[in-house]
């Protein structure tokens, strides 16, 4: 039933953007600007987003006011702070061209965004991103802003609380920012595995969880000072982060087939972290077109994990891991840009990661590993009114040390992309990349770790880093009060990284390796039509993904597809606003299975006055849990399970956000559109 709805929206959607007629450029005065064009304007290097006084109106922050903007080829979630594309693709987040974390983005009050910058091809240090916004505020003689929020979830129970206040003196501003969340999850597994050892036998295995219960909490604070200067920019911070997960249980009642019989299975575990960072960027631009942009971090890390696995009739297997790391980054850009616009940049950079892990309880040991990537770049740009490129090439090294054995990784890099702007309405470009993907400590070390009184988690010191091949080939235009993008992407995962089962006569082996080729391919299409003068947006997405995955070990291919519709009203204070994205069956690669995924319905009603914003959101209000499918055979082991998890079940959130401004702002006149090919957003990045 739901295809024919899906069907009827899409075909009404259709019907209202043939009705369109073309905008005409316009001037509309509002309280503080004026702003000169149209809300989304495409140029040679960036697509520029002026949102209107109506949008700023019903926004709290710069992820709700990007949502209302209705941007075709972004997926912007203000629930989970998280701007990405349609097809999962990173976006860099920067905020007056400084790089910014989601909690900035969140505590940046709407009311003081001047536009939004959206480049589809970064280059310098974010060349390979799939995408990077630009939050470009107000300027403020003196002053600051500060803002309050707090939503608490009362189905699944949950909390999450921020608090933002800054001080603004000309160029110079200082902040202060505070999270904390806490969360009550009662997710859940069922299901029937299928094991098959060397020597023929078979073991079978039904289980539910009888009783399970996660708690988890986490907190941060941030200081962050930044300065800019006609010549110059600073960006630096320190942060502290603690997570903690004090308690885990699991009860499952077990069954196995032969003379294991019927089990209960209890898993405790306890975990706590802390981690203190620093970062710092500086960028002088320097006489002659010259620019040093130098980027530095540095973290720690102290973690502790401690389980029990008690099993009927079976020996308890205890395991405590503490775990230390500490992680440098370090990255330095020259640039000189030449004449007719060239711009050659040289870029070295440097991440460096250590970690020792003591294993105690049923297995017992201690690893090291260190690894060090140095990547050297040469990159050639040019950019105009009409048009932008970009390819940097260059070879990268990988040296890991674990415990006593050494290893080196030298491959070649490559990343590039182009920006044609038609006109100010329509656009095309391609982002590509060439690169290498590093492993989690986890899979490359030496350790065998029994999960079961059947089953061991293996570590691989063999394996090596993972080449990827990406492209993305994107279309947005706009042809009246409807907005389109189109895209494919094509990604090729080279010595693909995946689960392999093996089995002797009592034991089953997980070990990651290296296995053949992975070929995706995801088609994209999203519309986006506004009328009732702005007031009413409706948003339909949909994509199709073609996917092969080719080796040794696994020969699979699968095709999917799903719709996303969307509905976003304002009416006075008010803003009502719903989501919806059908079921569908996806390759996750990598594991390798198939997991089938139920359809998913989000409302909200926002009603904002003046500095408050209330906002109720229902997130799948028809079941407790999100019900997840997952299906494989691996060979030894044929899994078939279901997954309920709470935390994408039923939400039902109350959000309470308060925010106001003080001091005093620079005088502005218009906004206009900067076509100087000296544009700041090239020179920053």
């Amino acid at each position: 039933m739901y295809k024919y709805y899906i069907f009827s929206f899409l075909l009404f959607v259709t019907a209202l953007g043939v009705k369109a007629q073309t905008d005409s450029t316009h001037t509309e005065k509002l309280a503080e600007v004026v702003i000169t064009g149209d809300g989304q304007i495409e140029m040679g290097n960036k697509t520029l987003l002026i949102p209107t006084q109506l949008e700023k109106k019903h926004s709290a922050n710069g992820f709700n006011l990007l949502y209302l903007m209705q941007t075709p080829e972004l997926e912007v979630s203000p629930r989970t702070r998280s701007i990405t594309t349609h097809n999962g693709g990173e976006v860099v987040l920067c905020i007056n061209g400084m790089e910014a974390l989601p909690e900035d983005v969140a505590s940046l009050s709407s009311k003081n965004i001047r536009t939004i910058e959206y480049i589809r091809t970064p280059s310098g240090k974010y060349a390979g991103k799939a995408g990077l916004v630009n939050f470009v505020t107000v300027k403020m003689n003196y002053g600051g802003n500060v803002y309050l929020s707090a939503s608490e979830g009362l189905a699944y129970k949950s909390g999450e609380y921020l608090a933002f206040a800054d001080f603004n003196k000309k160029r110079n501003t200082l902040s202060i920012t505070a999270t904390g969340d806490w969360h009550r999850d009662h997710s859940y597994t069922e299901g029937n595995d299928i094991f098959s050892f060397s020597d023929n036998s078979v073991l079978g295995r039904n289980y539910k969880d009888e009783s399970q219960f996660k708690k988890n909490n986490n907190q941060t604070v941030r200081l962050r000072l930044s300065s800019i200067g006609s010549k110059h920019r600073l960006n630096t911070y320190v942060n502290f982060t603690r997570q903690a997960e004090p308690t885990s249980n699991t009860i499952q009642d077990v069954s196995y087939t032969e003379s294991y019989g019927t089990t209960k299975r209890t898993v405790s575990s306890n975990s706590q972290s802390i981690a203190p960072s620093a970062y710092a960027n500086y960028t002088l631009w320097l006489p002659k077109e010259q620019a040093i942009d130098i980027t530095a971090s540095a973290s720690m890390g102290h973690n502790k994990y401690h389980s029990l696995y008690a099993e009927t009739e079976q020996s308890s297997l205890s395991s405590k891991v503490i775990e230390d790391n500490f992680v440098l980054n370090g990255n330095i850009r020259y640039s000189k840009t030449l004449k007719n616009s060239l711009t050659l940049t040289g870029v070295l950079s440097n991440d460096y990661k250590h970690y020792t892990d003591d294993y105690a309880g049923t297995a017992m040991g201690k690893q090291q590993l260190t690894s060090n990537v140095t990547v050297g770049l040469l990159q050639l740009s040019k950019y105009s009114e009409k048009y932008y490129y970009y390819a940097s090439a260059g070879l990268s090294n990988t040296a890991v040390s674990l415990n006593s054995v050494h290893n080196n990784y030298f491959m070649p890099v490559a990343f590039y992309g182009v920006n044609y702007a038609i006109n100010n309405k329509h656009s095309l470009s391609l982002n590509g990349l060439f690169t290498h993907t590093m492993f989690e400590p986890s899979e490359k070390n030496s350790m065998v770790v029994p999960t079961s009184f059947f089953e061991a988690t293996c570590g691989n010191p063999n394996i090596i880093p993972m080449k990827v091949l990406g492209n993305t080939l994107s279309y947005n235009g706009q042809i009246g009060k409807s907005r389109v993008s189109l895209s494919y992407d094509s990604n090729i995962y080279f010595d693909n990284i995946v689960h392999q089962y093996t089995a002797n006569t009592n034991t089953i082996f997980d070990m990651r390796i290296n296995d053949g080729t992975f070929y995706g391919n995801m088609f994209t299409i999203s519309y986006i039509y506004s009328f009732l003068e702005e007031h009413l947006r409706l948003s339909a997405t949909a994509i199709e993904e073609c996917n092969i995955l080719s080796g040794k070990a696994y020969d699979l291919s699968h095709n999917s597809f799903r719709l996303k519709g969307g509905l976003v009203y304002l009416a006075g204070e008010w803003m009502f606003s719903f989501d919806y994205l059908t079921p569908y069956k996806s390759l996750d690669i990598r594991q390798p299975w198939l997991i089938q995924r139920r359809p998913t319905y989000e409302w909200k009603v926002n009603w904002t006055h003046k500095a408050l914003t209330i906002e109720a959101l229902a997130r799948n209000p028809f079941s407790r849990y999100d019900k997840q499918h997952i299906t494989m055979d691996y060979g030894c082991y044929n899994r078939n399970s279901w997954n309920f998890n709470e935390t994408d079940g039923r939400n039902i959130n109350l959000t309470l956000t308060y925010s106001f401004s003080y001091g005093k702002k620079s005088e502005r006149g218009e906004i206009e559109v900067d076509k100087n090919v000296n544009s700041a957003i090239m020179k920053m990045y």
